[in-house]
């Protein structure tokens, strides 16, 4: 039986909610604190777990596109057509900012290795800004306490508290 719920609003980031359960002889309090700001940060967390792996689809295709010009790949080849054409749009706006050194029929694009770096710059920018913005310290506890009296009217009491606590969120 719950006789008492009180919730209290402690700050914007932080709800604390106590429960207190009476039975004849047990008396149980229950303080759950909860980290608002934590939950939203699982949002954010997730918009920056995705942003990376979009960043290293994206190096990957890149690297592949140089080790084909490395090989001097058939550029006519299904594969080849499919790396050129998809990363030829991400490499575009450096095509022509330094010369791409030639031996034979393979060729190093400077230019793509350039654009690796320079997107990796980018994603890990906007990566850290994200952090910056969203990122508060907060801390999550359960605290019970159990207060048990003796039937039979001795009157003693025996009180238990257990606190967890998480500041890992």
């Amino acid at each position: 039986m719950i006789d008492d719920q009180e919730i209290n609003e402690g700050s914007v980031d932080r709800r604390e909610e106590t429960v207190i359960t009476r039975h004849p002889g047990y008396i149980a309090t229950e303080q759950v604190v909860r980290d608002v700001a934590a939950e939203r940060r699982m949002g954010w967390f997730q918009f920056n777990r995705i942003m990376w792996s979009m960043l290293a689809f994206l190096e990957i295709l890149l690297a592949f596109r140089v080790v084909l010009r490395m090989m001097a790949a058939n550029p006519n080849s299904g594969f080849a057509v499919l790396i050129y054409g998809i990363t030829g749009l991400f490499v575009g706006p450096f095509n022509g900012l330094i010369g791409t050194p030639t031996s034979g029929g393979s060729s190093l694009e400077v230019t793509t290795l350039i654009a690796m770096a320079v997107y990796a710059m980018i994603f890990w920018g906007v990566a850290y800004v994200i952090r910056l913005v969203v990122d508060r310290p907060g801390i999550r506890s359960f605290t019970r306490s159990t207060s048990e009296q003796t039937p039979g009217g001795d009157g003693s009491v025996r009180t238990t508290h257990t606190t967890i606590s998480n500041n890992k969120l």
